[in-house]
């Protein structure tokens, strides 16, 4: 270090020197004590320096140290870790392949057991699914058939009540064993062959039928009534007086005939219904009986049921099939409501 040399200062007898040598030297005083203390505080701050530097070094050297000791701490469990790896991992490895291999097992078999389950259970779903649908089936069949009987029972009593007046307006007022006659007086002839003597020998041995054959069941072949010529009537009196509803005529096939034709058998027909006493007489209705339909026709009369009630009606035969000799009729109904 610099020893710093302070100026004498001046005898008393020079004091008393001029103003102007005394701003010299103060001038100068305070020139020499800046430059002194500049030069203290370069020298302070050399030392501050010094010391500073000497005191990174020694911290950058600590640091230094500590950082050495972190990594030889750091490093220490490394070294542990790998000296245990190198002793302990190929067991560690075995077992933890033998529980990988035991876990693999157990999860495909849960996965296994799983799937099982899920298919029994959408099994047992489907199952429930088709249960449920079988019973709503059947709900709605137990309610159609519900609605189906009551609506059969009404239709079987309609039907029954139907029946009924259709038996009642089909049943047979011209049957000879509930009381029905016919009126000689106002009937045609029957047929009679004498100008025929081989029908006259075959007629002794086997008389022609009566008008009445015609109010008596039976359709065999020859059991009809035959009466004279392609025209003729028969008037039926009627156990009841009946308002009449429908006709019916009845004749054989041409396959059963005994001639092979059905010629005699009558065409064009009109219904008369007729009073008690025979005087006024009432056309209910015209028909055809066509041979080549059926064996039992029904014909409706017009305006039928008839609000008027008859105990006679006439079967007026215009014209026959072509016989010119006789008309053969098998069968007469008459049907209709009886009157109160």
């Amino acid at each position: 270090m610099e020893v710093l040399t302070l100026p004498s200062m001046p005898a008393a007898g020079s004091a008393i020197q001029g103003p102007a040598k005394w701003r010299n030297k103060a001038t100068e005083v305070a020139r020499t004590a800046f430059s002194l203390a500049c030069q203290l505080a370069g020298a302070l701050v050399s030392l501050w320096r010094h010391m500073l530097s000497t005191g990174v070094f020694a911290v950058q050297k600590m640091a230094l140290q500590k950082r050495f000791l972190k990594v030889v701490i750091l490093l220490l469990p490394v070294a542990l870790a790998s000296v245990y790896c190198r002793t302990s991992l190929p067991l560690w490895t075995m077992r933890a392949k033998g529980l990988t291999e035991e876990l693999t097992c157990e999860s495909a078999a849960e996965l296994k057991m799983q799937r099982d389950l899920r298919a029994l259970l959408a099994e047992q779903n489907q199952k429930m699914q088709l249960l449920l649908e079988e019973v709503a089936q059947l709900r709605a069949e137990i309610s159609s058939a519900k609605k189906r009987s009551q609506e059969g029972q009404e239709v079987n009593q309609a039907a029954s009540k139907m029946a009924l007046n259709v038996y009642v307006e089909m049943s047979d007022w011209a049957l000879k064993s509930s009381g029905a006659t016919i009126d000689m007086q106002r009937t045609s002839e029957t047929y009679n062959c004498k100008e025929n003597w081989g029908c006259r020998v075959l007629w002794f041995f086997r008389p022609a039928n009566p008008p009445d054959t015609i109010l008596q069941p039976g359709l065999s072949p020859g059991d009809c009534w035959p009466l004279q010529g392609r025209q003729g009537q028969v008037v039926i009196r009627l156990p009841a007086r009946v308002h009449l509803t429908a006709v019916t005529m009845q004749h054989i096939y041409k396959d059963v005939s005994p001639s092979g034709t059905v010629t005699s058998a009558p065409r064009d027909v009109a219904v008369f219904g007729v009073d008690a006493d025979g005087e006024e007489e009432t056309l209910l209705g015209t028909f055809t009986y066509n041979v080549a339909k059926e064996a039992i026709q029904t014909f409706p009369l017009k305006d039928a049921p008839l609000p008027r009630a008859f105990s006679y009606i006439k079967l007026l035969v215009k014209t026959n099939w072509g016989n010119p000799a006789y008309t053969c009729i098998y069968r007469v109904q008459v049907h209709g409501k009886m009157a109160n």
